[in-house]
């Protein structure tokens, strides 16, 4: 699969990176597999109910080499901040259940 990458859905496409997050916006995530983020996500915040033991999210990393280069992350119950810059979040592999917003600026 080619790479994807859109600068235009990129609010900070050309900005240099930081190591401090600061949410201005977010916006829910519902995972697809076929669908990039409509703005893509420089952070993600995940809440992992008490009610499972552990949950994976799949993503695309902002500037992944191809669409299939993708990363689980695994999460604990609990609520998470994970800063890395994706622009997608697969339904595969996404654990049911699991709330997901997409800091995007």
């Amino acid at each position: 699969m080619p790479n994807s990458y859109d600068p235009t859905k990129d609010p900070l496409n050309g900005v240099a990176g930081g190591a401090t997050i600061v949410a201005k916006n977010v916006a829910a995530v519902t995972p697809s597999d076929t669908l990039d983020l409509a703005t893509y996500a420089r952070a993600v915040r995940v809440y992992v109910p008490a009610t499972l033991t552990e949950a994976s999210v799949r993503v695309t990393p902002l500037l992944a080499s191809d669409d299939a280069a993708t990363a689980t992350l695994k999460f604990s119950p609990g609520a998470w901040i994970e800063p890395i810059a994706i622009r997608r979040v697969w339904a595969t592999g996404t654990t049911a259940g699991v709330e997901i917003h997409a800091v995007v600026a």
